[in-house]
């Protein structure tokens, strides 16, 4: 099920282990193609496709040696998901909090944070937000408040070392919505 960007990062739960759809892969190499300069990835581009959709890292290594050294050691993927209706409510809130830690040096994905929160001004979900986000009521019932998740966000970043200076990290979305507008 898709945003109304065309893009999403709903998680299946298996076995107690969130897992991110195939969906997400294409997003998450689109995503860090953007931040590389213009014709980097020019005969890339399916390396790093290979290597996302796989989800089993299938490529080789020796493939990925040619690809050219990143500025940065991870790229966090991240993707909202927000209480919405037709009108647009307000305020939105983030009923989904996922990122996928997406290794900057082998484009393998080394971790992932998902949880769903509670969303407290709007605590029933319309039936376009669940439509438009396949997110249903029962998964952000009884959930943490935003201000637990992001607690558990900051665990799960420093048991991850990405908070350590040395570590270099940045957060992708799709376009300016999470980071800037949500």
């Amino acid at each position: 099920v898709s945003d109304a960007s065309g893009c999403s990062m709903i998680a299946l739960l298996h076995t107690g282990a969130a897992k991110f759809p195939q969906n997400l892969l294409p997003k998450a190499r689109q995503a860090v193609c953007s931040l590389l300069p213009a014709g980097v990835l020019k005969g890339y581009s399916s390396i790093v496709s290979r290597k996302l959709a796989s989800h089993g890292f299938g490529a080789s290594m020796a493939a990925m040696s040619s690809f050219p050294p990143q500025r940065y050691h991870y790229f966090l993927v991240l993707d909202f998901e927000a209480t919405c209706d037709k009108p647009q409510i307000h305020p939105q809130e983030i009923i989904e909090f996922p990122i996928l830690k997406l290794n900057g040096r082998t484009m393998e994905i080394e971790s992932t944070f998902h949880m769903y929160v509670q969303p407290v001004v709007h605590p029933q979900l319309t039936p376009f937000c669940t439509e438009l986000t396949g997110i249903i009521q029962g998964m952000v019932d009884g959930q943490p408040s935003l201000q637990q998740v992001l607690e558990r966000v900051d665990e799960w970043m420093a048991k991850e070392g990405l908070l350590d200076p040395s570590v270099k990290s940045i957060f992708v979305t799709c376009g300016d919505w999470d980071l800037k507008v949500m």
